[in-house]
């Protein structure tokens, strides 16, 4: 399943093959739909602390060489608004809390049943974890690969922060707006824009561009084989 992911990088794509699978595999309906909204609470939840850790790491090792942009407020700011004007409207409220019922219904039983198994408990913070530091890794090597020097603290927080942007962005695995948000997180973080750009292209052709093509492939084979 995860290698199918590629060929649906964006959030949504990804939760309705991951979802379909299971179901293909003899799981029910509610215990697929159950998994993987916990697999996708445990990473959130993990990159929330990621990202807390590293930015405490780099604020107190390098204080003022790693400070938020303008537009990261801006962004902030906008967020905030809007969680504001939903929980104002009482349409939208209802709509938010019945939805966020429904799923936490079904999550929340099967994320006990996994904190209750300390095997699932350590691959599934294992297996979180590899796929974030591998990410980190790819972009600090990209970086690295055109003259640039950044702390690997640095880089995670502006990979944890940008990826975070492209979550909430409505573009397939938020194409545009990780871009926009690495390259600007980077050039905060002290390197040329040149070069910040140059890195991020490359990151992005490696791990979002190259694993299209295995992952449509492995999309078609699950299909053929009525796996998907």
């Amino acid at each position: 399943a995860l290698a199918v992911r590629a060929a649906g990088r964006s959030a949504v794509g990804g939760v309705a093959i991951n979802t379909r699978y299971l179901q293909k595999r003899g799981i029910s309906p509610a215990s697929a739909v159950a998994s993987v909204g916990a697999s996708q609470l445990i990473m959130l939840v993990f990159h929330i602390m990621l990202l807390a850790l590293f930015a405490y790491i780099t604020g107190s090792t390098t204080p003022t060489s790693f400070t938020p942009s303008r537009g990261l407020v801006l962004v902030l700011l906008g967020v905030a608004v809007l969680v504001v004007a939903v929980l104002g409207v009482p349409p939208l409220r209802r709509l938010v809390t019945s939805r966020l019922r429904k799923l936490f219904s079904n999550v929340l039983p099967r994320l006990l049943d996994v904190l209750q198994s300390p095997r699932k408990m350590v691959e599934a913070c294992v297996g979180t974890l590899m796929i974030t530091i591998a990410f980190v890794v790819c972009l600090d090597a990209c970086v690295a690969a055109f003259g640039g020097e950044l702390s690997f603290t640095a880089v995670a927080v502006v990979f944890l922060t940008a990826n975070a942007i492209g979550s909430a962005a409505p573009t397939p695995g938020g194409l545009g707006a990780v871009e926009v948000a690495l390259v600007g997180g980077l050039t905060v973080a002290g390197l040329p824009a040149e070069l910040a750009t140059s890195a991020v292209l490359l990151h992005r052709l490696l791990t979002f561009w190259l694993p299209v093509l295995p992952g449509w492939a492995s999309f078609t084979y699950l299909q053929r084989h009525e796996s998907l």
